[in-house]
C-alpha cells in the first residue's frame, strides 16, 4: 500500500539530473517532492506553498543558493528548514549560508542512502528499511558536468511554521543527535549554544536567533570544525538556551 505523502518538500537544482536523483531517493518516503530549477523559480514557490524542508543547491546560474536566502532575507519571506547542497571544497560559501539561517548542509557527492538518512534526520522520520537497493553506487556528482555556474548547515527564517513539524516545546538539555539540535535552533529561532561531547574533546555551536554565529572544536573553527564533529561519535549532544 502506498502511503500518503504527510511532508512537503522542494528540491532546488539546475540539473535535472540531480532532481530525478531526488525523486527516486525520496520516493520512498511519506514526502510530497516539488521541484525547482532555478533560485527565482523557487522563491515564486516559497511564497506561495508551505514546505517542511527545501534542498538548495548552491552552484546555480542565476539567482544561486546564497542570493535566494538573501532574496528571502530582503523581503521578509520565512523558510523551512533549509539543507544546502555542496561540495564540501566551497567552505566559504557554505558557512555563508549557514549565517544566512541555513539549518544545515550536504557535501557532494552523496549517496541516496546519505539523502535519505539526512532528510529523515531533519524531519525526524524512521529511517526506512533498506529493503529495495536504491542507495548504492548512484551519487549527485560533486560538481555539475562542465558548465558555468555561481553560488551555497542545518536556513533562513520560515513559513508561519511548517505544515507538518511537530511544535513541542524546545528547551534546554540533552537532544538526540546534533541535526536534531542544530534543526530545531534554527527552526525554533534560539538564542545559546549547542555543546557536543566526543572522546577527544567538546565541540561549541553559538547561535543568535537562529543563525549559527560560530563552531569550534579541537582548534577547529567554522565548517572545518563542523566536517570533524560529523565524522567523530557523539556521547552527548547538549542545548544549552537563553532567554
Amino acid at each position: 500500500m502506498t502511503e500518503t505523502p504527510t511532508y512537503h518538500l522542494l528540491a532546488v537544482d539546475d540539473e535535472i539530473a540531480n532532481i530525478n536523483f531526488y525523486k527516486v531517493a525520496l520516493s520512498r518516503l511519506p514526502i510530497s517532492v516539488d521541484t525547482a530549477t532555478s533560485g527565482g523559480e523557487a522563491f515564486e514557490l516559497l511564497k506561495t506553498k508551505q514546505y517542511d524542508l527545501v534542498l538548495l543547491d548552491l552552484l546555480m546560474p542565476g539567482v544561486t543558493g546564497i542570493g535566494l536566502l538573501q532574496k528571502a532575507e530582503r523581503e521578509g519571506l520565512m523558510l523551512p528548514i533549509v539543507l544546502v547542497c555542496s561540495s564540501v571544497s566551497d567552505k566559504s560559501v557554505i558557512s555563508q549560508a549557514l549565517t544566512l539561517g541555513a539549518g544545515g548542509y550536504l557535501t557532494k557527492p552523496f549517496t541516496y542512502q546519505q539523502l535519505v538518512q539526512a532528510v529523515c534526520d531533519y524531519l525526524n522520520l524512521p529511517h526506512p528499511q533498506s529493503g529495495a537497493k536504491v542507495s548504492s553506487p548512484v551519487q549527485v556528482p560533486a560538481q555539475p558536468v562542465p558548465r558555468a555556474v555561481g553560488d551555497l548547515a542545518g536556513q533562513s527564517g520560515f513559513n508561519a511554521l511548517s505544515s507538518n513539524r511537530e511544535q513541542k516545546p524546545f528547551e534546554t538539555g540533552k537532544v538526540e543527535s546534533l541535526t536534531r539540535a542544530m534543526s530545531s535552533m534554527v527552526f525554533h529561532k534560539k538564542t545559546g549554544k549547542v555543546e557536543v561531547h566526543t572522546a577527544s574533546g567538546m565541540g561549541v555551536l553559538e547561535y543568535e536567533k537562529g543563525r549559527l554565529k560560530s563552531v569550534s572544536y579541537n582548534g577547529k573553527t567554522s565548517i572545518d570544525a563542523l566536517e570533524a564533529l560529523r565524522i567523530v561519535p557523539h556521547r552527548t549532544v547538549y542545548v544549552e538556551l537563553k532567554n
